[in-house]
């Protein structure tokens, strides 16, 4: 294999901490891959461990080195570093080269790479619904994607072949792809995700900041670990989150006030009772449906002949898979969020 080919079946990881890393175990994992896996971090110490780990092949010093020819590249770094990290690399991407992200918010993420990429390299943003309060390339896991659902958000620019060729990452990873528009998925992120996020941070501080803290921290059992669980999480996503999604955040935010308010006046009136009884059990019904009956995506047709994972995602990078893609699997399905029906169960004005 010459060099040219070598390069066009590479996978840079621009960042190898938990999310980072786990992308790489995962691929390195692959069965008879055809590509190489090449990561680059400002930390040392985790790209030392991405690579004694396996989430790596090869280190690299630089842009230029991790870069070289790379038919996909992922972007896995902080969020607040983003616009940097996208500047600095634009000069060492390959015409036609593939660059995704993992960024947890993402009109901001398409405006930045709109300025900073160069024109003939493809923008397919991505968010990993998964994670962990751990961080690192310590925590990394292969399996971290099993199961998650993964956000496709492909530039206005972005060719079709590049977005398969993310769809191809991701299906690689365990996970399953969703299609979303920009402004779309940061109001429905900052509902599901980002606003739990902050709630999790206030539950724990009104109870710890108590004069009771201590009391409280004896009874302190599962429901209230796991309700505060986020709270554990890395404070510089938390920030990056807030930087990037700070409208749509208190957007929900208003509108919990809201219910919170209603809450409170239905918790404080004993003639009330039945409706409350009504709202929990209703509650409990709903919440038990979205538990046991996840959206998925329906398998491959039977009988079709799909190739495996590792050799298709290689044809993938290199940039010849997406015919053969066609013909030999079914579509994704897509999980459309600008559906009026999801619009309307999530109270999403047009006007918003």
């Amino acid at each position: 294999m010459g060099k040219d080919e070598r390069a066009r079946s590479r996978v840079a990881i621009i960042g190898t901490g938990l999310i980072g890393a786990s992308i790489g175990l995962r691929l390195c994992s692959l069965p008879n891959r055809s590509f190489e896996v090449v990561g680059i971090d400002r930390d040392p110490e985790q790209i030392r461990t991405a690579k004694k780990r396996g989430a790596v092949d090869r280190e690299a010093r630089s842009f230029e080195e991790a870069l070289e020819g790379a038919g996909l590249v992922v972007v896995a770094v902080p969020i607040l570093a983003g616009p940097r990290v996208l500047r600095e690399m634009a000069p060492y991407l390959a015409p036609g080269a593939v660059v995704t992200d993992t960024f947890s918010t993402k009109n901001e993420v398409l405006s930045w790479a709109a300025e900073y990429l160069p024109e003939g390299v493809n923008f397919v943003g991505g968010h990993p619904m998964a994670g962990k309060e751990a961080t690192g390339a310590a925590a990394a896991e292969a399996t971290l994607f099993e199961g998650a659902t993964w956000a496709i958000v492909p530039s206005p620019t972005a060719s079709e072949a590049a977005v398969q060729t993310v769809v191809g990452m991701v299906e690689a990873l365990g996970a399953y792809p969703a299609y979303f528009d920009a402004g779309e998925h940061d109001q429905l992120t900052a509902a599901i995700s980002h606003l739990p996020l902050f709630l999790a941070v206030t539950l724990f501080r009104l109870v710890r900041d108590s004069p009771s803290w201590e009391d409280a921290a004896l009874l302190a059992g599962p429901g209230f670990r796991d309700t505060t669980r986020l709270a554990s999480g890395d404070p510089l996503l938390a920030h990056g989150i807030w930087r990037t999604n700070r409208q749509a955040i208190v957007h929900w935010l208003d509108r919990f006030t809201a219910q919170l308010r209603e809450l409170r006046s239905l918790l404080a009136d004993p003639e009330r009772e039945e409706e409350l009884g009504q709202l929990l059990t209703k509650t409990k019904l709903d919440r038990d449906v979205f538990i046991e009956n996840p959206p998925r995506r329906e398998p491959p047709a039977k009988g079709a002949e799909v190739p495996s994972t590792a050799d298709a995602l290689g044809q993938f990078i290199a940039g010849a898979m997406y015919q053969r893609l066609k013909e030999y699997t079914a579509k994704p399905p897509v999980i459309r969020a600008d559906d009026p029906s999801l619009r309307r169960k999530l109270g999403i004005d047009d006007d918003d």
